[in-house]
C-alpha cells in the first residue's frame, strides 16, 4: 500500500524523507531491513555463544553447566561430544559457520543499503532535473543560475550524506537492539540498566539535534552564497584579468567561504563535545555494570565475559548512533531546500502540460502570416506583483519575411521573441498562425515548428554531427553541409581533423565565440521550422561576416519567417520589416 504523501507542513521533514524513500523503494525497504536485522541477529548469537565457550573452559571436566551452556552441552552430548575438547571443537565449528554466514549476510546488507541510498539520491536528482526541464521558461528565469546549481550539486551531495547517515544509523540501531537483547540473556537487571542508559543518551542526542538542524539550515544559506560567488568568479574571470583585478575577485570569493567554514567548525566542535560526553558516560556505566554484575548479581566468569563484550561493543555503537543523529539533523536541511525549490517550481508553473490540441497535425502549411494582436507578457516579481515585460498591439509577419528586431538593452526584445517562440504565453491577446493560436494546450504543436538560436552558444561534449542533430533530428551529410554553408561554418568543420565526426570537447572550448555561434546557427537552420528566431545569435561575429550570413539567409528564406534580434544595424539592409522595442512596447518601425 503506498505511503501517505507528505503535507506542505511535512515537506522536507524527516517524515517526508521516510515517505519519499518508501515511495521510491516500496517493499524493497522491508527486504533490506530484514537483511539488516538478520545480520544483527547473527552478531547477537555469536556473542551469546561466548557464554558456553567461557564456562566450558572455566569449569573444566567437573563443572556443572547451566542456562545456555547446559542446553548446548546436552545437544552436543546427544551427538557424542562428551569431553571438553570435543565440545569446544563443536562450538568452534558453530562459530565458523556463523562467521561464514555473517560474512555473506553483511555483504548482501551493504550492497542493498548502497543500492537504496544511491538509487534514492539519483531519483531525487533526476526528478529535480525533469521538473526544472519541463518548467515554463518564465519560471526558470526567476531563478539565479547559482541558486539552481546549488540545489543540483551541493544540496544533492548533502542529501547523499543524509542517506549515508540514515542507513548507517539503521544498522547501528538494529545492532544496539541485538546487543541489548544479548544482555537480557545474561541478566534481566543489567539489560534494563543498559536500556535506561541508552534511552538517556538518545534523549540527550535528540535535544542536541535541534541545534545541529539549525546549523544545517544556516549552512544551506552560506552554501548558496558560495555558489553565487563561484559563478560570479568564473563569469568575471576574463574581465578581472583584463583589468588586473584578480586579487579583488579572489578576495570576494574568499570572503564568501568564511561563513561556511565557521559553521562547519561549529558543528565539528558540537559533535566532538557530544562524542566525548557519551564516551565518558559509557565508560563509567560499563564499569558500574560489570561491578554490579559481579558484586550484586553474582555473575560467573562466562557471563561476565559476555557482559564485557556487550558493553565494549555497545558503547562505541551508541557513540556512532548518537553522533550520527546529529549528522543526520545537520544534513537534513539540504533535503528541505530541495523540496522547497521543487514546491516553488510547481507553484509557479503554469498549465503548460495540459493535453495537447488536435490541431497539432494541421500546422504544416506556413501559408498564413504570423500574427500577434493586443498581446502582453506578464510575470510575477519577487514580491508577487504582476509586471508587464512587453506588449504589442498589432504585428504581422508574412511567410518569406526577414524581420529585424531592434531596440535598447532591457527594452523587451528577447521577451517579445520568446513569446513568439512559445516560451511565454500571452497574458492577453492572441499569437496565431492560420488556424493555430498559441496557448497552453497548443504550445507543443506551436514549438514543433520553431527553431531558436540564443545569444549564448551551447555545444555538448559530442561530435559536430551529434551537435547538429541535437536533440532528435535526422539528416544526411549533404543536408548538414548545406546548412553549415548557410551559416558560414563549413570552413570551420573542414579544418577539423575528423570533420563532422570531430569531438567538440568542453563545449567547443577550442573554438572562438563566433565559431560556436555559427555552429549553433547551422543547427537552428537544420531544424524543419517555419519560424526561425536568432536572438543576438550573430553578436560575436564581425560586421562583414554578419552581413554575409544574413544575406544568405535572405536568399534561402523560402516560406519561413526569420526574426533577427540584434543591436547591430549591419544586417538591416537585408530586412523586409523592422520592429522596434522601446520601454516594453513593440511596434512596426
Amino acid at each position: 500500500m503506498p505511503a501517505e504523501p507528505a503535507t506542505d507542513r511535512d515537506r522536507g521533514s524527516f517524515r517526508d524523507l521516510l515517505v519519499a524513500i518508501w515511495n521510491y523503494a516500496g517493499d524493497g525497504v522491508i527486504g533490506t531491513l530484514t537483511i539488516v536485522a538478520l545480520a544483527a541477529v547473527l552478531e547477537s548469537v555469536g556473542l551469546v555463544l561466548l557464554i558456553p565457550v567461557a564456562e566450558t573452559i572455566f569449569a573444566g571436566d567437573t563443572g556443572a553447566p547451566s542456562g545456555v551452556t547446559a542446553w548446548l552441552s546436552a545437544r552436543m552430548e546427544g551427538l557424542g561430544l562428551t569431553s571438553v575438547i570435543e565440545q569446544l571443537a563443536g562450538m568452534g565449528v558453530v562459530f565458523t559457520v556463523l562467521v561464514a554466514l555473517r560474512a555473506v549476510v553483511l555483504l548482501r546488507r551493504d550492497i542493498l543499503l548502497m543500492e537504496l541510498s544511491q538509487g534514492f539520491v539519483d531519483r531525487i536528482r533526476l526528478d529535480f532535473f525533469a521538473l526544472l526541464a519541463h518548467a515554463d521558461w518564465p519560471v526558470i528565469k526567476r531563478y539565479r543560475k547559482a541558486e539552481l546549481l546549488n540545489t543540483m550539486t551541493t544540496n544533492v551531495a548533502r542529501l547523499g550524506q543524509v542517506m549515508r547517515f540514515l542507513t548507517s544509523g539503521v544498522v547501528m540501531l538494529v545492532l544496539a537492539i541485538a546487543y541489548l537483547a544479548s544482555a537480557f540473556v545474561v541478566s534481566v537487571e543489567l539489560g534494563l540498566a543498559l536500556i535506561v542508559l541508552t534511552a538517556a543518551g538518545g534523549l540527550v542526542a535528540a535535544v542536541w539535534a535541534r541545534r545541529s538542524h539549525g546549523l544545517g539550515r544556516t549552512l544551506n544559506l552560506a552554501n548558496r552564497g558560495v555558489m553565487h560567488e563561484t559563478t560570479t568568479f568564473l563569469d568575471g574571470m576574463k574581465a578581472a584579468k583584463a583589468a588586473r583585478a584578480e586579487d579583488e575577485l579572489s578576495r570576494r570569493f574568499a570572503a564568501s567561504i568564511v561563513e561556511t567554514r565557521r559553521i562547519s567548525v561549529d558543528f565539528v566542535m558540537q559533535q566532538g563535545r557530544l562524542r566525548n560526553a557519551i564516551q565518558f558516560i559509557a565508560s563509567v556505566a560499563a564499569l558500574a555494570v560489570l561491578l554490579l554484575g559481579y558484586g550484586a548479581i553474582g555473575l560467573d566468569g562466562g557471563e561476565l565475559v559476555l557482559m564485557a563484550a556487550i558493553v565494549l561493543r555497545l558503547a562505541p555503537n551508541l557513540v556512532s548512533t548518537l553522533t550520527g543523529i546529529q549528522s543526520l539533523a545537520h544534513a537534513l536541511p539540504a533535503f528541505e531546500a530541495i523540496r522547497a525549490t521543487e514546491d516553488e517550481l510547481r507553484r509557479a508553473q503554469t498549465a503548460a502540460t495540459v493535453g495537447e490540441d488536435t490541431t497539432a497535425n494541421t500546422f504544416a502549411a506556413p501559408t498564413e502570416p504570423l500574427r500577434a494582436e493586443n498581446v502582453r507578457v506578464d510575470v510575477a516579481n519577487e514580491a508577487g506583483e504582476t509586471v508587464t515585460l512587453v506588449r504589442a498591439e498589432a504585428l504581422s509577419f508574412a511567410p518569406g519575411t526577414l524581420v529585424h528586431v531592434g531596440g535598447p538593452s532591457g527594452a523587451g526584445k528577447s521577451t517579445l521573441v520568446e513569446l513568439l517562440a512559445g516560451l511565454h504565453l500571452p497574458a492577453a491577446g492572441t499569437v496565431s498562425r492560420g488556424n493555430l493560436a498559441l496557448n497552453a494546450a497548443t504550445r507543443a504543436a506551436w514549438q514543433s515548428r520553431v527553431s531558436f538560436a540564443p545569444q549564448e552558444p551551447f555545444l555538448f561534449d559530442a561530435t559536430v554531427r551529434e551537435n547538429l542533430l541535437w536533440p532528435n533530428l535526422s539528416a544526411d551529410d549533404a543536408r548538414m553541409w548545406q546548412v553549415l554553408e548557410q551559416a558560414a561554418a563549413d570552413d570551420i568543420v573542414r579544418r577539423l581533423p575528423a570533420g563532422l565526426d570531430e569531438p567538440l570537447l568542453d563545449g567547443g572550448a577550442r573554438l572562438s565565440g563566433g565559431e560556436r555561434q555559427r555552429l549553433c546557427l547551422a543547427r537552428a537552420l537544420l531544424r524543419p521550422a517555419d519560424l526561425v528566431i536568432l536572438d543576438e545569435a550573430t553578436s560575436a561575429m564581425d560586421a562583414e561576416l554578419e552581413r554575409r550570413i544574413v544575406g544568405r539567409l535572405k536568399e534561402e528564406i523560402g516560406s519561413r519567417v526569420v526574426l533577427l534580434v540584434s543591436h547591430s544595424l549591419n544586417a538591416v539592409a537585408h530586412a523586409d520589416q523592422r520592429i522596434t522595442v522601446s520601454e516594453g512596447v513593440a511596434q512596426i518601425a
